[in-house]
């Protein structure tokens, strides 16, 4: 076994409050195989990948690491492992090849190794054209590779990676899998990659689901997809993950009142640009969004998508074509706009130090929601959302998922007709992610327009229409079937979405 973890537990100290970051964790694990270790954020994926990296003293049982104890031999794993934290140190102003050339004497490699190396490392990783660019001026992706590139310059037996696949597209994530896979089948390397997209657990040969500190389960991916079987009928990973909760998998959702034809338009793009200079963001893009549609949309990182979403919130002035709501020019009615509009954002953006009815009380005041109404608006955000139990909890105390919920609240008060939500699910847990949705198809179904961007596949599924980017230019847009035939007639919406964008 390359890992023997046994009874592992640890606890933090936050104030007055102890948390219980990992609770009698015990598995192991064989070489030359991709582990997957998959849970929301703050289910202890990182607590435990220090632990096996020998950076952190167990307050209770034991992990050895290729044979040897983590807190006896610390220094013996460092030197035989690769780890990517979820912040690896790039040097912004260094080269791609002065970044590996750093970290190749950092861990002793020779010029002849770094020599025969490095070439092969920068074709897997497609990063040869590249060698010259400052690690600065990468994509996400791209500055996710060069780390990958680092770690693995010492040839190490395993390697550990925190989240390598954290907010970067459906494309760029299937990239770095086949990387991975190349290297395991390759060097019989052993990789443990930790990830919160639960649709990356097919990438795994094995996967460990950690959930609040606590392993629920490890197997294959389709070992963890059967424990769902007898609860419903060809169950998705996320559906076994949703039982191994809270012992039930969720009514799959559906629309009630799915948005008509003929619903009015309240969101109408003609002829879209932003430029930045020389460069075109957004070329020419024409659109409508009718009330209770939900619209998405999807692309490669860099697509443009993100430099839309603010011009359509009125935070980003065109450089040329018009956006309308409700009939009148989106840059004279700002004000009455943002007075009828929700918006989520992907990060979370609430006051951590003001409680959870704290932050409700400023975010209604700042809406103008006050006095009598605004109590009653309180009290029903308390209870759609379960947050009455946390009303004087301070948010940055809340779970991620909680969290999320505290931003949906905050964003409805006012009872906007119009909500953006930008990556607002990223990090949940399913079972919130599964009730965040319950509440964006409730308020699609009530005549509420949604505008959404995703990197989960499963989620744009939910979206009547979507518009997919490439380049800042519209290359599809349509229902999920329609998207599905202008993709190649794909059976599923990321294939189509991916032979789209490449």
């Amino acid at each position: 076994m390359i890992i023997e973890c046994q009874n592992l537990s640890k606890t933090f100290k936050q104030g007055q409050e102890k948390v219980h970051a990992l609770s009698d964790v015990s598995f192991e694990l064989e070489a030359g195989k991709i582990i997957g270790l998959l849970g929301p954020d703050g289910a202890g994926k990182t607590t435990l990948m220090r632990h096996l990296c020998g950076l952190l003293r167990p307050d209770g049982g034991s992990v050895k690491v290729l044979g040897v104890d983590s807190v006896l031999g610390a220094n013996q794993i460092q030197n035989q492992i690769g780890y990517v934290p979820q912040k690896f140190g790039l040097y912004e102003n260094l080269s791609i090849s002065e970044n590996i050339n750093l970290y190749a004497r950092l861990h002793g490699v020779s010029d002849e190794e770094l020599a025969q190396r490095v070439p092969r490392l920068l074709e897997i990783t497609r990063l040869s054209r590249f060698t010259k660019r400052m690690a600065g001026k990468l994509s996400g992706g791209m500055k996710q590779k060069l780390a990958l590139i680092c770690a693995l310059v010492s040839r190490p037996r395993l390697m550990l990676l925190d989240e390598p696949t954290v907010g970067v597209d459906v494309l760029a994530r299937r990239e770095m899998w086949s990387i991975l896979r190349q290297f395991v089948e390759e060097e019989a390397m052993t990789i443990i990659a930790s990830t919160a997209y639960l649709d990356e657990a097919d990438y795994c040969d094995q996967t460990l689901i950690l959930f609040e500190g606590r392993l629920l389960a490890q197997g294959t991916p389709d070992e963890i997809r059967k424990m769902a079987e007898r609860f419903v009928e060809d169950p998705t990973f996320e559906e076994a993950f949703q039982l191994l909760i809270c012992g039930s998998v969720p009514e799959r959702l559906t629309r009630r009142n799915p948005v008509r034809e003929d619903a009015p338009v309240r969101i109408e793009v003609q002829d879209l640009v932003q430029r930045f200079g020389d460069f075109t963001a957004v070329d020419h893009l024409s659109f409508q969004i009718r009330s209770g549609e939900i619209f998405g949309l999807l692309g490669a990182n860099g697509a443009g998508k993100t430099t839309t979403f603010r011009m359509l919130c009125g935070l980003n002035q065109a450089t040329e074509g018009k956006i309308t709501v409700d009939g009148e020019p989106l840059a004279r009615n700002l004000e009455r706009m943002r007075s009828q509009t929700g918006y989520v954002a992907q990060k979370f953006s609430l006051y951590a130090d003001l409680s959870v009815r704290q932050n409700m009380e400023f975010f209604g005041g700042a809406y103008g929601v006050r006095g009598k109404l605004l109590q009653e608006r309180i009290d029903w955000a308390m209870e759609t959302f379960q947050l009455k139990p946390f009303a004087r909890m301070n948010a940055e105390k809340l779970a991620m998922g909680f969290k999320r919920r505290l931003a949906m609240a905050c964003a409805l008060l006012h009872q906007p007709s119009i909500v953006f939500l930008d990556e607002a699910t990223s990090g949940t847990d399913p079972i919130s992610r599964h009730e965040f949705w319950r509440k964006i198809l409730d308020l699609a179904d009530s005549g509420v327009a949604v505008i959404i961007t995703t990197h989960f596949m499963d989620e744009a599924q939910y979206c009547d229409r979507i518009l997919i980017m490439r380049d800042g230019l519209s290359i599809a847009v349509g229902s999920v079937d329609e998207i599905c035939r202008q993709g190649g007639n794909a059976a599923t919406l990321e294939e189509a979405f991916v032979n789209l964008v490449t």
